[in-house]
Formats: structure tokens, C-alpha cells, sequence
């Protein structure tokens, strides 16, 4: 679903996804960043596109590209999106450089702002697959909340039939989620 929606906080800004950002996109993911998505690592910028405009079209879906400083880090979608019930975040990955860095939570606090305020959801969720502990414990620090595992649940791009962990973040419980994401971003400025 192609769209013109900017979201920015401060050096992080969420654009729109473009096949453009193909090349850059390929040059800062490498096998270990990639693991955990249904489809293996596209090998030519050619593919890249060809995959990134899946995400860019595809429906219910906005694809943004995640720039730091005006240097794309990474990608990020609100997907199956049903405006006033529910979205999830997802196809999420980041360049090394930004793992652990403010980039993550102000790229979820952006999304989950525009989730709850502007598409007036009721539910966001995200999932990982079973074996990505990294990013497991990065849903779990936003404070999501872990509804279960999903067993067989989707093909994973190293060809197998992974498990995915099922988290879920409800209107009621955004404020304290906010606080939360908040409080983690004041800390890692003053650090």
C-alpha cells in the first residue's frame, strides 16, 4: 500500500519505503540481522527491489524505510491493518550499528503513536520467530506482553517451518508502554 506518511523524532525519521533503497537496504543487512524473516536474504539489489516493492505494495500494509541522521538503518511496517481494531509491527530489521541504540525504541514509540492515535487501533502485535532471542527480548523491553507461541506457524527464510512468539501491546496498557519507551530515551540521551 503505497503511502506519503513521515513520522520523526529528533535524528530518527520513518519514510516511505522505496525500491530505491534497495542497494543501501542490501549493503547494511547481512545473514545474522536477516535471520527470522520468512524469506531468504535477497542476493542481487535487483531482488532487493523486487522484494522490498512486496512490502511497498503489498495491501493493508505500510512499509517505511528508517532513517538515522538522514542515513537509512533500516525497515519497518505496520501490516495487516484493520484501521480502528487492530495492526502489527513487523519486517523489522536494522543495521548493526543501530542494535541497542535509541533507534529501535523510537521507531516503535512513532508507530505505536500513529497505531493508537491516528488509526485509532485497539490492539498492536508483534512476532518474532521462536529462535530470534535478540529479538524476543527487544519486544519484551518495549513492554509488550507474550500471548504465546505459534507452533509451525510460518516458513522461515532458512527454509524450515519455525514457531513464532505472539506478543501484543492494548490500548489501555499504550500509556504505560509510552512511559516506558519515554523514560528508555531520556536515559540513553543522557548517556
Amino acid at each position: 500500500m503505497k503511502h506519503d506518511l513521515r513520522l520523526q523524532r529528533g535524528a530518527i525519521v520513518l519514510r516511505p519505503l522505496a525500491r530505491e533503497d534497495a542497494s543501501a537496504f542490501r549493503a547494511l543487512v547481512d545473514e545474522e540481522s536477516w535471520a527470522g524473516m520468512s524469506v531468504p536474504l535477497p542476493a542481487t539489489d535487483e531482488a532487493m527491489a523486487e522484494h522490498l516493492g512486496t512490502l511497498i505494495e503489498a495491501p493493508a500494509q505500510l512499509a517505511f524505510a528508517v532513517e538515522q541522521d538522514g542515513r537509512l538503518v533500516g525497515r519497518t511496517t505496520l501490516y495487516d491493518l484493520v484501521p480502528g481494531l487492530k495492526v502489527e509491527i513487523g519486517h523489522t530489521i536494522y543495521a548493526r550499528e543501530a542494535w541497542g541504540s535509541a533507534v529501535n525504541p523510537t521507531c516503535k514509540l512513532l508507530l505505536l503513536d500513529h497505531a493508537f492515535g491516528e488509526l485509532g487501533v485497539g490492539r498492536v502485535a508483534l512476532r518474532c520467530d521462536h529462535r530470534n532471542a535478540r529479538s524476543r527480548a527487544a519486544i519484551l523491553k518495549l513492554g509488550a506482553t507474550f500471548e504465546g507461541t505459534l507452533r509451525r506457524f510460518r516458513r522461515a527464510a532458512d527454509g524450515t517451518v519455525a514457531d513464532a512468539d505472539y506478543f501484543s501491546i492494548l490500548e489501555s496498557e499504550w500509556p504505560g508502554v509510552r512511559d516506558g519507551l519515554e523514560a528508555r530515551l531520556r536515559a540513553s540521551a543522557q548517556a
